[in-house]
């Protein structure tokens, strides 16, 4: 028997879902402790390139650099996907972050009226604040060929930010920022349209076209950042992405220094 979460979200989902790859395979759970994790298990146990599972729950989410993603249940998308891209190099693998970016960010542009930034290296934003985050787990083989990718993302869809003491108030949501609640759904056939897309694109070798449409919703670039390292922090000016998705930050001493992991706090830039 279908569970409510399989009645109202995933089935309606999969009408007229029309992709080469993502998502043949659909999984929806009422809950789990974290969609990459099961993900992860089926990417050893040599499962297909396609597979995605939504949560209508997460126990146990992570985020980036082992933080918690949490939302109230049943109030928002959130989904892992395995690919199997053996045709990157390791060197390569931010292309599958700015791949989960621009398709997410296309797909709720084509489904609400709102208007979806990107900030360096993973967050989605509507109006400076945060609306989604997306983790890239890897399995290599050797220095030279990606085994296996899994993109997590949680999209906060229907539920208010001001409602819950316990969330980030930098945090927001569809329904905040649009006004009215969002067809989960709709949504997610739309997320999955749009990643198969931009796969069969990247796949074809058109890296730079996507590499330009993350660029064009990047907007950490020209401001005054913190960047926090596990071991120190600086501040400087961001000014680009190199091409393995490094963030280059010109110092204060005027270092021009590339940041391949840490927090990134975009400050008020200081007058002359």
């Amino acid at each position: 028997m279908l569970t409510s979460f399989e009645q109202t979200i995933i089935e309606p989902a999969r009408y007229q879902l029309e992709t080469l790859i993502i998502g043949q395979e659909l999984l929806g759970l009422e809950q789990t402790a974290s969609t990459n994790s099961l993900i992860r298990e089926r990417a050893f146990a040599g499962v297909a390139e396609g597979l995605v599972i939504v949560a209508n729950e997460q126990t146990a989410g992570r985020g980036r650099r082992g933080r918690n993603w949490s939302a109230p249940a049943g109030s928002s998308l959130l989904l892992s996907l395995l690919l199997r891209p053996t045709w990157l190099v390791p060197s390569e693998s931010f292309l599958l972050t700015m791949l989960a970016a621009v398709a997410i960010s296309e797909a709720i542009e084509r489904e609400t009226s709102c208007t979806v930034e990107l900030k360096w290296p993973n967050d989605l934003l509507i109006n400076g604040r945060k609306l989604a985050g997306i983790l890239v787990e890897l399995e290599t083989a050797g220095p030279e060929r990606l085994r296996w990718a899994v993109i997590g993302s949680g999209i906060n869809v229907n539920w208010q930010p001001s409602d819950d003491p316990t969330i980030n108030q930098a945090a927001t949501s569809l329904a905040s920022e649009c006004g009215h609640e969002v067809d989960r759904a709709g949504l997610l056939r739309a997320i999955l349209h749009s990643y198969d897309r931009h796969y069969l694109n990247l796949r074809s070798g058109r890296r730079e076209a996507l590499r330009q449409a993350w660029l064009d919703r990047l907007t950490t670039l020209g401001k005054a950042v913190e960047i926090e390292l596990s071991t120190h922090s600086f501040v400087g000016v961001a000014e680009a992405v190199d091409q393995h998705g490094g963030l280059q930050v010109r110092d204060n001493t005027g270092q021009l220094q590339t940041v391949y992991a840490g927090d990134v706090k975009v400050r008020p830039l200081a007058q002359a």
